[in-house]
């Protein structure tokens, strides 16, 4: 295991692309304030909180076939493995009664932008919450449908 900063560098040179993807999401694009870090196993495992919700993402390099044979002009070595780019979200603090935090995974797939891409929406999709209509505004809704009796006939009322 390696300590945040090690991390930190890795995620800029190995994963300079995941960097990259990563910093405009930061204020002021400092990763290092908004980002935990660790590097065990070929995996680069990130952590970012928001008020209720931390995000573990986990990414493995694409790797190629390396026989030690140095590459000719215009070969390319065969990819062995795509890699791997995947979220998991936890709450912060348990619900009342409970004495574990909720999870759920989010999207994953192949070391990718478009990966990376259905990470951020998901966790947006995750953090957005259900718009509360006020009273008043439900009530003027029902009324306004409401045909109005006029002499003992229906009609409706244009806007």
């Amino acid at each position: 295991m390696t300590n945040n900063n090690s991390a930190l560098s890795l995620l800029r040179k190995e994963f300079s692309e995941l960097g990259k993807w990563l910093k405009p999401l930061c204020r002021f694009d400092k990763i290092e304030d908004f980002v935990l870090s660790d590097y065990k196993e070929k995996t680069l495992r990130l952590k970012i909180f928001t008020k209720d919700h931390s995000y573990s993402l986990a990414a493995k390099l694409p790797e190629v076939e390396n026989d030690g044979t140095p590459l000719k002009e215009g070969q390319e070595r065969r990819v062995v493995s795509d890699g791997y780019l995947g979220c998991i979200v936890q709450t912060r603090k348990p619900r009342a009664g409970e004495d574990w935090n909720r999870g759920n995974d989010l999207a994953d797939g192949s070391y990718s932008k478009e990966t990376f891409e259905e990470i951020v929406h998901d966790i947006i999709a995750y953090e957005l919450v259900k718009v509360v209509r006020s009273v008043k505004a439900v009530e003027d809704r029902i009324v306004k449908s409401l045909p109005v009796v006029v002499l003992g006939k229906a009609k409706k009322i244009k806007n």
